[in-house]
């Protein structure tokens, strides 16, 4: 299979945003606050590619976030003996996994740059419209 050629957004990290606010700050609130605050910076975002990319790897982030927690913590540790055992701990382990993904995401996106998530950039990359 031929590789795609990934976007380069990075050159927007000094232009204008429309959030009002510099395109590294709105980067690192769009992480700090998972889903919810990608959604948001995502939905607020008209002009700058870096934030709106960003934000909306920050989204795709926080709800894998929440899957791990919910799906993988809560119900599959209901299970008798195995669940209580193996899964209870396990989904809590791969949202550490995603909070360690967001803070790289916030160090590199203060230095002007575009961290790629693996897995996840080629879902931003596969969603992203501007």
């Amino acid at each position: 299979m031929a590789e795609v050629a990934k976007a380069n957004y990075d050159e927007d990290v000094n232009k204008k945003s429309s959030t009002g606010l510099d395109p590294k700050v709105a980067s690192l609130l769009a992480y700090l606050f998972g889903w919810l605050g990608g959604l948001i910076i995502w939905i607020m975002e008209k002009e700058n590619r870096f934030v709106k990319w960003n934000a909306l790897q920050a989204l795709i982030l926080g709800i894998v976030e929440v899957v791990c927690v919910l799906v993988i913590s809560f119900i599959l540790g209901l299970i008798p003996y195995i669940g209580w055992f193996f899964f209870s701990w396990l989904g809590w382990a791969l949202a550490g996994v995603c909070w360690i993904f967001a803070i790289i995401a916030i160090v590199i996106g203060f230095q002007g740059k575009t961290f790629r998530i693996p897995g996840i950039s080629s879902l931003t990359d596969k969603y992203f419209k501007m």
